[in-house]
């Protein structure tokens, strides 16, 4: 009876996730589905790279190797563009497959972690959680889900592993913790904290085996560890640092660091001008902007700090306002979450076991902490959410447990069962229900100002009436425009005008597309092309939008005569 009982019990349980992940799958296809979005930002240029990579034109979108974005994501992408034929579509199945796949470390970690019980609370809030749902479609670069599932995948494999002394686990810890970087190459850091985590651990029983009189931990089977998961990171790691190396002449961890730090640094104040201007300007040769130059590949941040070190504490400082200010928000992790953080962290004491596995839990925030030389996005901070979740869900079991063990107290035994029932969930329940109501304020308030859906609806009519192709360049500061018009894409360098029709006939672009809002509040040398009476001789305006309330000039560029 014992043993079918057991098996009832992990049959109900395995149906109870199944339902949970269920849950999360179909509310990220719905929303992908039913909710309308445009592919901007850094999500074009991944996309762009898994195709062109793919159908044997190159890791490259700009003409030549790219070296600025991990292929991660553009890899996934192109997988999926092969079964769909369509780059956003493949896009899509990334966020709602991976965005649900997440479910399952999530539940893993909680399970271990705390009890069956928080396992399930914490997936039924992950499912719906606005963060981890509707604001990703807003972002601009769709790696979050892969990311995420992959770092947390990487934490419950080396759990497992060291626990159940299992090295195929810890080398699938090291797989996991490569692919997330090479997601995103600030995925690094989790490689780091993994690697931390089994030194430090280990470590610690050794010290307290040796105090205690027990057999001392084998060096050989620590070592063995170490090497599965070093050897499991370089197996990805290695292949893409030395594509780096060739092209750029240098070992580097991410070429994207010390140009992002240089471009970025005012964006750290709200200076979108300097950002601009950092990014988007011409190189030394007038002929490319500095972020896709090949002089940005060999920028130091290490230099750039010591030249203005009280700037950089300055940097430092302001940044973490501002990940306290965002992290602890109504659209990342609202602060009323956090006393139920507290009771989940601190509701008991803890037994030796579950201090090592907090540990974890604690390291994991640090990867996020990186960002603080650079500058705070939502996006960039995100990956707390999961431990956050965690601890919440932690929180909600001993809040469920002193609400049923009240309702007992408070109405009699007669009713005890029922209230055990309801009354550990009830918390839990209102917590969702708030998510869940909250879900489409927030994906308001994130789409707001991010991102144009004039910019595609541009695109589309550009692909239609002019009948652009994959041969057509298009120059516009926002590549949805040629996304959307399935054209190559150039940026629009911040340049006076004989400078960027200078670039534009360098680079062969056909037509120039200008935003109303780009000379307004980043490029005021340009505002006499938005004057349908100022137009050069070089240009022919083919087209003006103005769907938003705000005018969109669509130009074709002559050819020399």
């Amino acid at each position: 009876m014992t043993v079918r009982a057991g098996q009832t019990s992990r049959n109900r349980e395995w149906l109870w996730v199944g339902l949970l992940v269920g849950l999360a799958f179909l509310v990220r296809l719905g929303l992908v589905l039913f909710v309308d979005r445009v592919v901007w930002g850094d999500e074009p240029f991944y996309l762009w790279l898994g195709r062109n990579w793919f159908e044997g034109r190159g890791y490259s979108f700009t003409g030549y190797s790219d070296v600025h974005h991990t292929p991660g994501y553009p890899f996934l992408s192109a997988v999926f563009y092969l079964i769909t034929g369509n780059l956003e579509t493949a896009s899509d199945a990334c966020y709602v497959l991976f965005g649900t796949a997440l479910m399952v470390p999530l539940y893993l970690l909680a399970r271990r972690i705390y009890s069956r019980q928080a396992g399930y609370i914490a997936l039924l809030v992950a499912a719906v959680y606005p963060a981890l749902t509707g604001t990703i479609l807003f972002w601009g670069t769709m790696t979050e889900p892969p990311y995420y599932f992959f770092a947390y995948g990487a934490m419950f494999a080396l759990l497992a592993g060291m626990e159940r002394r299992r090295a195929w686990a810890i080398f699938l810890a090291g797989l996991a913790a490569g692919a997330a970087y090479i997601v995103r190459p600030e995925g690094i850091a989790y490689f780091a904290i993994l690697l931390f985590y089994l030194v430090v651990i280990r470590l610690c029983e050794w010290v307290a085996g040796r105090r205690a009189a027990n057999p001392p931990l084998q060096a050989r089977r620590v070592a063995l560890e170490l090497l599965c998961l070093a050897v499991g990171f370089a197996l990805i790691f290695m292949p893409y640092m030395i594509y780096v190396r060739l092209e750029t002449g240098a070992w580097m961890i991410s070429e994207k660091a010390g140009v992002t730090f240089v471009t970025s640094w005012r964006l750290a104040y709200g200076d979108t001008v300097a950002f601009d201007k950092a990014t988007w300007g011409l190189d030394s040769t007038g002929l490319e902007v500095f972020f896709f130059s090949r002089e940005s590949y060999h920028v130091s941040m290490t230099e750039a700090i010591l030249q203005a070190p009280m700037e950089f504490v300055r940097l430092v400082y302001q940044n973490i306002l501002a990940l306290l200010a965002q992290a602890f928000s109504p659209r990342m992790f609202p602060y009323f979450f956090l006393p139920l953080v507290g009771l989940g962290l601190f509701g008991e004491t803890w037994s030796r076991a579950r201090a090592k596995r907090e540990f974890l839990l604690l390291l994991s925030l640090l990867p996020v902490m990186a960002f603080l030389v650079f500058f705070i996005q939502e996006r960039y901070i995100a990956a707390l959410l999961p431990t956050l979740i965690l601890w919440l869900a932690a929180g909600l079991v001993k809040l469920g447990e002193w609400v049923a063990g009240t309702a007992r107290l408070v109405f009699g035994a007669s009713e005890a069962p029922r209230w055990r029932r309801w009354g550990t969930w009830l918390p839990t329940l209102l917590i969702v229900a708030m998510l869940v109501v909250a879900l489409p304020r927030i994906m308001d308030n994130t789409a707001r100002g991010s991102f144009r859906f004039a910019h595609k609806t541009v695109g589309l009519w550009m692909k239609d009436a002019l009948s652009t192709t994959r041969d057509t360049v298009i120059m516009a500061r926002y590549p949805a425009i040629a996304f959307y018009a399935d054209a190559r894409w150039e940026p629009t360098p911040n340049a006076t005008w004989p400078e960027v029709l200078r670039y534009a006939r360098h680079v062969g672009a056909d037509y120039f597309v200008l935003d109303s809002r780009e000379v307004e509040k980043l490029r005021p040398q340009l505002a006499f092309l938005m004057d349908k009476t100022q137009v050069p001789p070089e240009l022919e305006l083919v087209h003006v939008d103005t769907s938003e309330g705000e005018t969109l000039m669509v130009y074709r560029i002559k050819p020399n005569p």
